[in-house]
């Protein structure tokens, strides 16, 4: 099932990998930079997916487990603003505990 996801797996990964480098340049002119890779969250994304494999799953996932609320992802990036502007969050993730992948 998660072939299904390969190229949504390849932009993320692109994406973590732009911000390390995002943040070797500008954290010289003290320049935060925080990727933030949250798991599922409970979102109308299902409905937008066009394989119909790939959002049954996480239609599934939406149904079968407690996955995050938009809040959650709002309150850890209200987290990563709020520390000392010396100290910079490079990544978080954030995952559903039932969260398996």
């Amino acid at each position: 099932m998660l072939a299904k996801f390969s190229v949504y797996s390849g932009t993320k990964a692109y994406l973590s990998h732009f911000s390390r480098l995002a943040r070797v340049q500008l954290g010289q002119k003290m320049v935060r930079v925080s990727a933030v890779e949250p798991g599922m969250v409970d979102t109308e994304l299902p409905d937008h997916v066009t394989d119909p494999d790939a959002g049954k799953l996480m239609a599934d996932l939406l149904h079968d487990i407690e996955c995050l609320s938009p809040a959650d992802v709002a309150e850890t990036i209200a987290f990563i603003a709020s520390v000392p502007r010396h100290v910079n969050l490079t990544e978080i993730t954030i995952l559903p505990t039932a969260q398996a992948v």
